[in-house]
């Protein structure tokens, strides 16, 4: 009778036993683990686990081994855990003992093994999807850069071409090969140092400017740059820059630029004609009426009338003349007929003698050819310095004679002088507000011009306005 315990082991599948004879013959099998165990008479050779092992079970009688033993064993893996065999053999009765127990820790390993084998597997599943998507992506990427119509350029941080694509190669007129490892200040032919991109860029910096390049045909194109740094500040990385040429909306700005100040010019050649119609049905008018009645006060008083009197109206009768002969001329400023029609150079010719047939200095005006036509907000700014400063000669300076001069210089901006031999004045010993000074360096502050005063006593005054790149 097999003890309760030893009973409830058999019944669970933790251990088994059975015993054979010397030819090999199962002689009993105890407990549902030897169920794989042939029935009593049959051979043990003939179940799966020890099919063909003769030799073994002859090495046990012979006593070369000691045991025979088959760990890890499982014939139904889907029903029953795994489980070691031993084998012994007993040489007084000539029989083999078999020895089955449930090797459970087997099963775990097994079971860890198959876990970790399914994670392996779904690791090598996700590198192997995300390689695809990176090749994916990466073909996307050079499809996009080669195929796109920007230029597009990969950078070392010393900023050298490592990648630059065909848009580029064919604006720059240059085989990839000789582009790469380039610097691309070099790459762009790119010489004066205000242009170069070591100066506007460093690690971890973005950027986006525009420049002009100049291709070996001679033309020139203008490029906006959008420079981005990828990587860490730090560590690793490079720079990518996408070039788009902005030469047609360059010339389009312009166009639209040139549009306003043509629509400004009339606006305000709208204002000064509305003032001038003004100017005359009000002031002029009324000059015109005055001067016939001075004449028919003159004749109304005769010869009786007294020499004071006959003075005083010779003096009203100038004045109106005067006065109607500047309100004329005042008139035809605010029209801007001569600067508009015939350029700037005409109109300081213009005023250059009026002023010497009002003040008696002798006023000469010298034009340089090339500056002679120009027109426009410059040309309006640089006529009222000029007639500001005429002013001032006229009232302060004591003058026999003033130069205006109109010229351009070597970098093409164009310069206004003018000079008086009056009695000059010391700039230290008068404030700058007097004379109007402040008021011709603010209209030459407008249109981006420099301003300069030269002035001594006893010598004379210079004023000198340059105007960059004038037109």
């Amino acid at each position: 009778m097999l003890d309760s315990g030893l009973a409830l082991a058999l019944s669970r599948r933790i251990f088994g036993y059975a015993r054979l004879d010397a030819a090999l013959k199962v002689l009993e099998r105890v407990g549902p683990l030897m169920e794989w165990v042939p029935p009593p008479g049959a051979v043990i050779t003939d179940s799966p686990v020890f099919f063909a092992m003769e030799a073994e079970f002859e090495a046990l009688r012979e006593g070369r081994r000691a045991a025979l033993d088959l760990p890890g064993l499982r014939l139904a893996p889907d029903e029953s855990p795994p489980f070691s065999v031993s084998v012994l053999h007993d040489p007084e009765t000539e029989r083999f003992h078999l020895f089955a127990s449930s090797d459970r820790g087997a099963l775990d390993v097994e079971r860890q093994f198959a876990r970790e084998r399914r994670e392996a597997r779904l690791l090598a599943d996700q590198a192997a999807a995300a390689g695809r998507l990176i090749r994916e992506q990466a073909a996307l990427y050079y499809d996009i850069v080669e195929s796109a119509n920007d230029l597009v350029f990969r950078l070392s941080p010393k900023l050298r071409v490592t990648f630059v694509n065909a848009c580029a190669c064919a604006l720059l007129r240059e085989d990839e090969r000789l582009l790469l490892g380039r610097s691309i200040d070099d790459a762009l032919g790119l010489s004066p140092p205000e242009e170069s991109w070591r100066g506007l860029l460093a690690p971890g910096q973005h950027a986006s400017f525009e420049q002009e390049l100049k291709l070996q045909d001679g033309a020139s194109v203008w490029i906006w740059w959008s420079v981005h740094w990828i990587g860490d500040k730090s560590g690793p990385g490079e720079f990518q820059a996408l070039g788009r040429d902005i030469t047609d909306l360059r010339l389009l700005r312009l166009e639209a630029a040139r549009g306003a100040d043509e629509s400004r010019r009339a606006a305000v050649m709208r204002e000064r004609l509305r003032i001038a119609h003004d100017l005359h049905d009000t002031l002029v008018q009324s000059l015109v009426a005055l001067a016939p009645q001075l004449r028919l006060i003159r004749k109304v008083a005769g010869a009786d009338a007294s020499p004071r009197l006959l003075e005083e109206l010779t003096h009203a009768d100038n004045a109106v003349r005067e006065g109607l002969s500047r309100a004329r001329a005042a008139l035809a400023d605010l029209r801007g007929q001569t600067i508009e029609t015939q350029g700037l150079g005409a109109a300081l010719e213009a005023l250059a003698a009026r002023f010497a047939a009002r003040s008696g200095v002798h006023a000469l005006a010298e034009i340089d050819q090339s500056a002679r036509a120009i027109s426009g907000e410059a040309a309006d700014t640089l006529y009222r310095i000029a007639e500001e400063a005429l002013r001032n000669v006229e009232l302060h300076a004591n003058a026999r004679s003033v130069v205006l001069r109109l010229s351009r210089n070597s970098s093409g901006a164009l310069i206004l002088v003018v000079a008086d031999d009056g009695q000059g004045f010391d700039p230290a010993a008068v404030e700058f507000g007097h004379f109007g000074l402040i008021g011709m360096r603010e209209q030459a502050e407008l249109v981006g011009a420099a301003f300069h005063l030269r002035a001594q006593q006893g010598v004379g005054v210079r004023i000198e306005v340059e105007v960059p790149e004038a037109t």
